[in-house]
């Protein structure tokens, strides 16, 4: 498709936000956030050769920490993610422009 044709809902289109993380829980989100397939959430293990263990739904890169818990800790890529990604029509909070 065209950019700005075709990709509206589409869950083809994976965007990165690079900020502060994303609570992946978010009741606006949880429906629409990326999960890794090649990794295996909790096990403590690099499933996928990255050098991130557990990197389900990112990583956080904070002083160099490298981990695999991107969960957001102070709202704002959390809140940029919502403009992005935020699950249309349910009665909850915003719709994403996706």
């Amino acid at each position: 498709p065209v950019w700005g044709q075709g990709f509206v809902g589409d869950r083809r289109m994976v965007v990165a936000i690079i900020d502060t993380g994303i609570d992946y829980t978010h009741p606006d989100l949880a429906a629409n956030i990326y999960t890794n397939p090649n990794e295996v959430a909790g096990n403590g293990v690099d499933d996928d050769n990255n050098g991130i263990v557990d990197d389900v739904h990112g990583a956080s890169f904070v002083e160099g920490s490298g981990t695999g818990n991107g969960l957001d800790d102070h709202n704002h890529g959390t809140h940029c993610a919502g403009t992005i990604g935020a699950v249309g029509n349910d009665g909850t909070g915003i719709s994403g422009v996706n």
